[in-house]
């Protein structure tokens, strides 16, 4: 393979640790969030787009998102983490934000959906790469 760094081939295996950690920084972040804020509010927005009963799927995505976000920290169940929110946000991409354009901009003031693909797409990279460096699921 022809490289311009190759000294940083050596380093592939890190590359889904970071990968990894990111996302579950990410993921633990907003389950916390969701986990301490109002559910009232967010089953009801929930019920809104048509998910029902609104309470089940606050407390769902809640407890994906936070328990993936520790999972995909901890390296434990990395493969299984990354499948359950990429199929969250499969949901996300194609059923919350229909309607959204690919990439928000002046004429879309309310975003777009690239960001959310970007994320579907690493937890995709995950699960074919496997948790990388400096997981519990590596000695498995």
């Amino acid at each position: 393979m022809l490289s311009i760094l190759p000294q940083f081939l050596d380093y592939s295996f890190y590359a889904p640790t970071i990968l990894r950690l990111a996302l579950g920084a990410i993921f633990l972040a907003h389950g916390w969030q969701k986990l301490v804020s109002d559910k009232v509010q967010f089953a009801g927005w929930l019920e809104s787009m048509k998910f029902r009963p609104g309470k089940f799927w606050a407390w769902l995505v809640t407890l994906v998102e936070f328990l993936g976000g520790i999972g995909l920290i901890l390296g434990l169940l990395t493969q299984l983490a990354a499948l359950v929110l990429a199929i969250e946000f499969l949901v996300i991409i194609f059923w919350v934000q229909r309607g959204k354009p690919f990439v928000g901009g002046p004429a879309s003031p309310a975003g777009g959906r690239e960001f959310d693909f970007l994320i579907l797409l690493a937890l995709l990279a995950l699960l074919v790469l496997g948790p990388g460096a400096w997981s519990f699921d590596l000695p498995l």
